[in-house]
């Protein structure tokens, strides 16, 4: 496995500096993780994983801080600053197509679905 930036968005400073020590207490370096707890910014944890079992621990110490939602980058990603232009970047580049949602198996035409000429 590459090596790869694993980013996990929360929503409370609290979960992200919680989130942070977790990692560390789990053998990460804190000089590879990059937190990102300003008001004006998404809050976001960032660290390097080389493999499955580092991908996996992240993933787990991020579910139990609470994560809103994470994403996985090609590289390393050496400071804040390069974080939130990937991040931005990333985000312009995703198209969500709506959501159906289908009350009932038919589609009522008013009164010509009620009365027959």
């Amino acid at each position: 496995m590459k090596t790869t930036s694993f980013v996990g968005f929360f929503q409370g400073k609290d979960k992200v500096r919680k989130a942070s020590n977790s990692l560390q207490i789990a053998g990460f370096k804190p000089s590879n993780i990059i937190v990102q707890d300003q008001d004006n910014h998404p809050l976001m944890v960032c660290t390097p994983v080389s493999d499955s079992y580092d991908l996996e621990m992240a993933v787990n110490i991020f579910r139990f801080h609470g994560v809103d939602h994470t994403y996985s980058f090609d590289g390393i990603i050496e400071n804040a600053e390069d974080l939130k232009k990937i991040i931005s970047i990333h985000s312009k580049q995703q198209i969500f197509s709506p959501v159906t949602i289908k009350h009932h198996d038919h589609y009522r035409e008013g009164m010509n679905s009620e009365v027959k000429f």
